[in-house]
């Protein structure tokens, strides 16, 4: 079976096609590669094509009304992001994806990317016309997934660690005394603000505009997740000298887990009201991350990675502080996981990639694939 989906977008941006090295978008590549496809695999392959929508409005004219049409014949389908459905469409009909992203930002809602490395194809063209190589895909470390999907949920915010480094250096409060977040956080919001059009921060849960509160010290990243899928549920940015007490129900200076069920779901069930603390601090070996188990009824587990795998977890003990690396996971009740970025998120840091805003925009281009 050579049945494939292309992500259309990945391919007209593609400077390895003709015009090299030109930026596109440029439709011929689509039917370059749609061509190459079929004179390998047999003119009967079945090949689906998905665009994200804003590719509508990057072409010219000329190819923009060409979409249209396929569109409107639905030869092509169009999606606000398209990797979303290339990937359920891939794994539904056990196709193979043409494509130039590593898909780290979906590992761990599509495990079988991992299993299936060979279903996954990139493209080269000379002069004897396309030709197709493996993309690449390979298992990868917790936190390179991990930096994949916080650089993803940033955007979603429209926070960019580098352009909005003051307002990610601020601490802030919402002041709207009707919003959920400005009950539940009077003192301090616990989660990163979005960002409006006008490049303000605004409440995530109100949109209205945010009080500042001083700049933050050195900050790391909490990062919460279902623990039976993976999914990410919420970042949480810890200061330096700071708690962050973690559980289901009101918490002064904590994160309520239970605010958030519409999309924990289960896995909250089994966290206690008051269940473990965490806190960034200097020590001798410089600046870490504890973890206190509060006496929590259904325990706290650690998970610690021996450079192949996790280990089996193992119960902390009630009070007892345990140190954490950027390798170690919580699992809180069985059910939500907890896990520490390395990346600082301190103003000189910040700077530092602003002075480096080429360095980053390549680092982020590599790590989204």
């Amino acid at each position: 079976m050579w049945d494939a989906i292309v992500d259309v977008a990945n391919v007209c941006h593609s400077e390895d096609l003709y015009p090299l090295g030109a930026k596109g978008p440029y439709l011929d590549r689509l039917d370059a590669v749609v061509t190459a496809w079929r004179a390998s695999h047999g003119a009967d392959a079945r090949i689906e094509l998905v665009a994200d929508k804003a590719l509508l409005h990057a072409v010219d004219a000329a190819d923009k009304r060409t979409i249209q049409r396929m569109v409107a014949r639905r030869e092509m389908s169009l999606r606000p992001v398209a990797d979303t459905l290339v990937l359920d469409r891939a794994h539904e009909d056990a196709l193979h994806v043409l494509s130039g992203d590593h898909f780290l930002d979906f590992r761990r809602l599509h495990p079988w990317i991992d299993r299936h490395p060979q279903r996954f194809h990139y493209w080269a063209q000379d002069a004897d016309g396309v030709r197709f190589v493996p993309r690449g895909i390979k298992a990868e470390h917790h936190q390179r997934i991990s930096r994949a999907e916080e650089i993803k949920e940033f955007r979603e915010k429209r926070l960019d660690p580098v352009r909005h480094l003051e307002i990610m250096n601020t601490r802030w409060r919402c002041v709207d005394a009707v919003c959920l977040y400005a009950r539940m956080w009077a003192g301090q919001l616990p989660v990163w603000p979005r960002v409006d059009a006008g490049a303000r921060a605004v409440c995530p849960g109100c949109a209205g505009e945010l009080e500042p509160l001083g700049e933050r010290r050195q900050t790391r990243q909490v990062s919460l997740s279902d623990h039976a899928d993976g999914h990410s549920i919420e970042r949480v940015p810890l200061e330096l000298g700071t708690n962050l007490v973690l559980g289901r129900g009101r918490i002064v200076n904590g994160y309520n887990l239970g605010s958030r069920q519409q999309r924990f779901g289960d896995a909250v069930r089994y966290v206690s009201r008051q269940h473990v603390l965490l806190r960034f601090e200097h020590g001798r070996a410089g600046e870490h991350v504890v973890a206190v188990d509060l006496g929590s009824s259904n325990g706290t587990e650690i998970e610690r990675w021996n450079g192949v795998g996790y280990e089996p977890g193992r119960r902390l003990t009630v009070d007892a502080e345990v140190v954490l690396t950027a390798s170690d996971r919580l699992v809180l009740g069985g059910g939500v996981r907890v896990e520490v970025s390395g990346r600082h998120f301190n103003a000189d840091d910040l700077r530092r990639e602003s002075g480096d805003a080429g360095g980053q925009a390549t680092r982020l281009r590599d790590i989204d694939g």
